[in-house]
């Protein structure tokens, strides 16, 4: 276990040409600046952010480094020396990842947005004791290191941590404090930030949700759209007039989960819908299309769905929408969820990933 000596006058070198690291590394410095005074007659000076590009001072220093410019990659790794901390990124968010760790390994976390906790002191030694105990933290680690699990270049197949807010109440209180909440995303290690293709859409949410996106920048978070939102490109207000488009049980069309994936109707309505939906994203790279939760095996027992199981209509369904977006966005990708696998008799699309495991939908309050 390596110790941090926080009496030190530490400098960070910041990559040049790295805006996408600049929030984190400022985070850095006042952390560090934060454990120092936590002692009276002791410097609570934060350290200074220097140009790596420049020639290393002497001294302490704590040195920033990034591999290369692919976003898709999040891995990282650090190492602490008594004089030295190295902190690697296989990217801009790799980068901002290994940073938080080591933050963490300080004992320092972040509850919610808008909160943090430091660590309590370590207790005085007696006077005459060199250096003060209660100046040096204990890291959990001495080297970490979380390499990036992925060596492709497709976003909508990299093992990123997701961020999926739990309802429109959790939904709302994000886009009141986007910095807020963007920030302690970043602090928790957080890869993309997944909304629905409803906000994107909206006149209201849509401007929130490009000042949210702007402030994601700054930590080389990406934006996502949909989650379970298949059901969305079939909208419930076309029921009364439309029951065709929608599911059949027990010879009655009805509303609630899902749509008819094989009708004339649907296929049309999701052209419409989901183009209007998809334009709104223009600029997304990756979109989630998954089913209704707790209704995955919801589907239509019309007679002409009847000759397929669930999984396979799913699997119709995403195909449609992959065909609508693939026109408007062809290099954007779609992923989607199936819970079996007798879907696997209806080939996929080239831009449709399969994910095994769905992200953990997520609820908390901002301060």
């Amino acid at each position: 276990m390596a110790n941090f000596d926080i009496s030190r006058e530490w400098v960070i070198l910041v990559p040049p040409n790295a805006a996408h690291v600049r929030k984190a590394a400022e985070d850095l410095s006042r952390y560090i600046g934060l454990l120092a005074g936590m002692n009276g007659g002791y410097s609570s000076k934060a350290p200074v952010l220097a140009d790596a590009s420049g020639p290393s001072p002497p001294g302490s220093v704590i040195v920033l480094f990034i591999d290369d410019n692919d976003s898709v990659k999040n891995g990282f790794s650090w190492r602490a020396k008594p004089e030295r901390i190295e902190i690697h990124g296989e990217s801009g968010r790799g980068l901002c990842n290994g940073i938080y760790s080591f933050l963490t390994a300080l004992g320092i976390s972040w509850p919610g947005p808008g909160r943090e906790k430091l660590p309590s002191p370590p207790p005085k030694k007696p006077v005459g004791s060199t250096p003060p105990a209660y100046l040096s933290f204990s890291l959990a680690a001495d080297n970490a290191s979380e390499p990036s699990r992925y060596e492709g270049s497709d976003p909508a197949a990299a093992p990123w941590r997701r961020f999926v807010p739990a309802g429109e109440k959790a939904l709302g209180v994000i886009l009141k404090k986007p910095e807020a909440f963007v920030a302690w995303a970043a602090r928790r290690r957080y890869d993309a930030l997944i909304f629905p293709l409803t906000v994107f859409a909206s006149v209201s949410t849509g401007r929130k949700l490009r000042e949210l996106k702007k402030s994601a920048g700054e930590y080389d978070i990406a934006l996502e759209a949909g989650g379970r939102d298949l059901s969305s490109l079939v909208p419930r207000k076309y029921f009364p007039l439309h029951r065709d488009f929608f599911r059949m049980v027990e010879g009655r069309r009805v509303k609630a989960h899902h749509f008819c994936p094989t009708s004339p109707g649907t296929i049309r309505l999701m052209e419409t819908e989901g183009g209007r939906m998809f334009r709104a994203a223009q600029e997304i790279k990756v979109f989630h299309l998954w089913p209704d939760k707790g209704a995955e095996a919801t589907w239509c027992s019309c007679p002409t769905c009847r000759a397929f199981t669930p999984a396979e209509q799913n699997r119709i369904g995403v195909n449609t929408a992959s065909d609508v977006l693939s026109v408007l966005n062809p290099e954007a990708r779609i992923t989607f969820f199936e819970n079996s696998d007798d879907g696997e008799n209806i080939p996929l699309r080239k831009n449709l990933f399969k994910l095994e495991k769905l992200p953990e939908e997520k609820d908390f309050q901002i301060r």
